[in-house]
């Protein structure tokens, strides 16, 4: 016995691990002579078959069976696993971290392969799962059963189970306990349980995460200029993020940046869009790439993935069936380009939503023909809700126009749309005020030009003795260069003189003022006062109605 400690001790064991291995069945059966030849041969053919010495020893710690069985057992069992499907060094891989793999009968791992299959797997996806997760041949199927029962009992269907579990083998290697801890520890950060149920699908890995990476993977975005709820919104999104290292999130942040985005602005784009973060660099130059053989300049992709990250997670397929669906409504092909450098939006609109604001529109009263070319001039129509644009209607309508009137200015004009109503009151006030009230609708395009400009115009006219009327009013909107000609003064001097906002607090201190007054009558003081003053005059008219003198 002690001869063969000494060996052992010598090829790398402890005192201690030697006599444990020793007195382990069925070594301890064995005579010492037989032994310590099983123990040279068994070393020295699994150093060949490509174990380090480490791992020898490490394996037969955890199996010291493994010195009772002969290398033509051992033989046997890797060609049984190559017959299965595995590779010899898979095999070997494997063994590493699951020695007991040795002491499996062929038969019992080919009746898990059989067991597993009926749970809902391939033989294949078997194979895969267990070159990951060997351990998988230690769990009994009834163990592997009631583990899906248990993930079933906390929000899962079977077919997820089976589905994270492809992904994740190793889930059946933690305990129920473990994993609601780690759901616990994720509400703790601000997610629900249902929320962390819905990431666990898309990304299992989380469960192999501790929770002291998923903090400090959080920190680490705060750091690049994220807030906390932000990479908490965003991972909800794409709960890959905590599978990214923060060198490749940096990386791909200084990637984006040589592209010609800003480091803010890649931040405000993974806001709306995280997935960007799970593309490739070559994936979105390409894309890029894509966009431009369709008509786009490169600056042009830049600026509208700005507003619409989203057009990177577009198939280029996908986008030119937009192009072709947005030619059969009657646009060229041209038209579509130069809306969607507009509104980039309409990418992300379905066809049959935007034949349906076509459909809600005519129903307004316009004409389909109508519809077309005022969303050609602007496109920002198919981003505003019928309701609101039936708003807009009415707000009209309540400054005097009639629904008809409505409908044909915003027919010559569609950018009333995308006016405030406050703006559109301002103007058509101010030309109310001069006596043009009916130019919003006989030349609605004027009301493009702003209030300021036009008031300073109409005051320097005043000033002139020039006089505008319902036949002159072209002189409020003449081209800024030929004013300047004409009247030797820039705009800016003349918005400084004549400076509309100024009018516009007097005219409301002016008001004010009236309003005031008027109060001021209601009161019971002025009311007397009144009373008193009409006495008077009705006393000095019956004097003057006598003949008396009253001067």
């Amino acid at each position: 016995m002690e001869e063969l400690i000494i060996l052992l001790c010598n090829f790398g064991y402890t005192k201690e691990e030697s006599k444990e291995i020793l007195n382990t069945y069925p070594l301890n059966a064995c005579k010492p002579e037989t032994l310590k030849k099983k123990i040279e041969e068994i070393n020295m053919y699994m150093e060949k078959l490509g174990y380090s010495k480490e791992e020898v020893i490490k394996m037969t710690k955890s199996l010291p069976a493994i010195y009772g069985y002969s290398i033509d057992n051992i033989k046997q069992k890797i060609e049984d696993m190559e017959k299965l499907g595995y590779s010899r060094a898979e095999v070997i891989k494997m063994t590493k971290s699951q020695p007991a793999i040795y002491g499996y009968s062929i038969d019992n791992i080919k009746q898990k392969i059989e067991d597993m299959e009926k749970l809902g797997y391939s033989r294949a996806e078997v194979i895969k799962m267990t070159k990951s997760q060997p351990a998988i041949y230690s769990h009994s199927i009834d163990n592997i059963k009631q583990k899906i029962e248990d993930m079933e009992k906390l929000g899962y269907s079977r077919a997820e189970v089976i589905k994270m579990t492809k992904s994740l083998p190793a889930i059946y290697s933690y305990s129920i306990d473990n994993i609601k801890q780690k759901i616990e520890d994720m509400e703790k950060l601000g997610y629900s349980k249902e929320e962390v149920i819905k990431m666990t699908k898309s990304l299992p890995a989380i469960y192999s995460y501790s929770i002291d990476n998923i903090k400090q993977k959080i920190e680490d975005m705060e750091k690049l200029g994220y807030s906390k709820e932000e990479v908490i919104k965003m991972t909800k999104s794409l709960p890959a993020i905590y599978s990214h290292s923060i060198d490749n999130i940096k990386q791909k942040i200084e990637d984006m940046e040589k592209l010609g985005y800003s480091k803010e602005e890649v931040i405000k784009m993974t806001k709306s869009l995280p997935a960007i973060y799970s593309y490739s660099i070559d994936n979105i130059k390409q894309k890029i790439e894509d966009m431009e053989k369709l008509g786009y300049s490169r600056a042009e992709v830049i600026k509208m993935t700005k507003s619409l990250p989203a057009i990177y997670s577009y198939s280029i397929d996908n986008i030119k069936q937009k192009i072709e669906d947005m030619e059969k409504l009657g646009y060229s092909r041209a038209e579509v380009i130069k809306m969607t450098k507009s509104l980039p939006a309409i990418y992300s609109y379905s066809i049959d939503n935007i034949k349906q604001k076509i459909e809600d529109m005519e129903k307004l009263g316009y004409s389909r023909a109508e519809v077309i070319k005022m969303t050609k001039s602007l496109p920002a129509i198919y981003s505003y809700s019928i309701d609101n644009i039936k708003q807009k209607i009415e707000d009209m309508e309540k400054l005097g126009y009639s629904k008809e009137e409505v409908i044909k200015m915003t027919k010559s004009l569609p950018t009333i749309y995308g006016l405030s109503i406050d703006n559109i009151k301002q103007k058509i006030d101010f030309y109310d005020s001069i006596g043009l009230h009916e130019l919003a609708i006989n030349d609605t395009k004027k009301l493009m030009q702003s209030v300021s400009l036009s008031y300073a115009r109409y005051m320097f006219y005043k000033e002139k003795d020039i006089e505008i009327t319902d036949k002159s009013y072209n002189k409020l909107f003449i081209n800024q260069k030929q004013f300047q000609k004409a009247y030797g003064i820039t705009k800016e001097e003349l918005l400084e003189k004549y400076d509309y906002q100024a009018y516009i607090q007097q005219k409301k201190t002016q008001d004010l003022g009236k309003e005031t007054l008027e109060i001021q009558k209601d009161t019971p003081y002025i009311k007397q006062t009144e009373h008193a003053i009409n006495n008077q005059e009705q006393m000095l008219e019956q004097k003057n109605q006598d003949g008396v003198n009253i001067d």
